[in-house]
């Protein structure tokens, strides 16, 4: 059963959501607080605490991306779609599998996060059916899905990129064209 869900972007005013909903769930994957793919190196030895404290000063000086997902009848958080341009999420590169498109000005969708009592309602699809209405009014000719060469065997399904059509993308915006379900 979809949950009645509505999304804002990440901004300086809706911090206190996303860090509500991080902290709920350990900073997420360990204490990332979705500052992968915004660091080029020395990626292992950084604390949560750290990523935290980094991830509050790139989304309060406008430089992170991405939408949180609300419950409509708590108006909790529940989820979450970070996205962005190359030069703010410049990791995804060194990612194996990532096929580089030779477009710089190409926006990436690379986190999607759900909290776990939300899981099957909806959520992600929100995300990111939000995530392409910012992107599109942001760079309205720079959305493509991320090309992945092949999922390696051993990479977990969260980390395995998928990416997907633009027809398909468009049918989880309700663009035009579609039928509406993702494929």
């Amino acid at each position: 059963m979809e949950a009645t869900l509505h999304s804002e972007e990440l901004s300086s005013d809706t911090w206190g959501d996303f860090a509500r909903l991080f902290e709920k769930h350990g900073g997420v994957w360990g204490g990332c607080w979705c500052m992968y793919y915004h660091t080029t190196r020395g990626w292992s030895g950084r604390s949560a605490r750290q990523n935290r404290e980094e991830k509050e000063l790139l989304v309060r000086a406008g430089k992170s991306h991405g939408v949180l997902v609300y419950d409509g009848d708590t108006e909790q958080p529940v989820g979450w779609c970070q996205f962005g341009p190359r030069e703010e999420l410049p990791r995804i590169e060194r990612k194996r599998g990532y096929k580089d498109t030779g477009v710089d000005s190409l926006w990436r969708v690379t986190c999607f996060f759900i909290d776990k009592d939300h899981r099957k309602r909806g959520v992600a699809r929100e995300a990111l059916r939000a995530a392409l209405e910012v992107m599109e009014r942001r760079a309205p000719r720079q959305l493509r899905p991320t090309p992945w060469r092949r999922r390696e065997k051993d990479t977990p399904l969260h980390f395995s990129g998928r990416g997907r059509s633009i027809s398909s993308l468009n049918s989880v915006s309700g663009r035009p064209g579609s039928s509406g379900r993702p494929s």
